[in-house]
């Protein structure tokens, strides 16, 4: 039995032994993933040569060169036409000086005239009729401001009825996911 008893002490020890290379391994192997992980190496750009490059580039500026050319002929024709429409308005405004300088001059010669009682009543009739288109011009205003009013009330109150629908249907999602 001595010389089982050795070869017991001997296996014993042994496996022993095993258990402790085990348990270094398992602790080692256990982090694995993420070591492979941060050593791998991922291209996130790639290189290429200057003659492709250089292509892309020609590529490019064909394609985009004819639209801004169209889009600065354009340019230029607005502001052109915006040039005309200025010079037109400065003409009108002189013109328009013109005849009130004009007219006030008349007025003064006029006013040395004697006025008659006819244009007195027609002038008197023309500011009434013009203040009974005011009123109900402001008549009208005031009534689309109301209406405005109402409406802009009833767009926000339907915003508001789609965001808190938007939110329900974002919450069953979540909920179904």
């Amino acid at each position: 039995m001595n010389a089982l008893s050795g070869c017991v002490a001997s296996l014993t020890l042994s496996t022993e032994t095993l258990q402790s290379t085990i348990e270094t391994l398992s602790a080692a192997v256990e982090d694995y993933p993420r070591v492979c992980k941060i050593l791998s190496s991922n291209r996130h750009f790639e290189l290429i040569s200057a003659g492709e490059l250089t292509t892309a580039q020609t590529l490019l500026s064909s394609t985009i060169q004819p639209e801004t050319d169209r889009l600065l002929r354009e340019t230029e024709k607005a502001v052109h036409k915006l040039e005309l429409k200025e010079r037109k308005l400065i003409a009108d405004a002189e013109l328009l000086e013109t005849r009130i300088a004009n007219t006030l001059k008349n007025k003064s010669a006029a006013d040395t005239t004697p006025i008659k009682v006819e244009e007195d009543e027609e002038e008197e009739d023309r500011e009434e009729i013009d203040r009974k288109e005011d009123a109900k011009n402001e008549e009208i205003l005031r009534k689309l401001k109301a209406q405005r009013q109402r409406l802009a009330y009833a767009v926000e109150r339907l915003e508001l009825e789609k965001r808190q629908k938007e939110m329900l249907v974002k919450k069953s999602m979540s909920y179904n996911i």
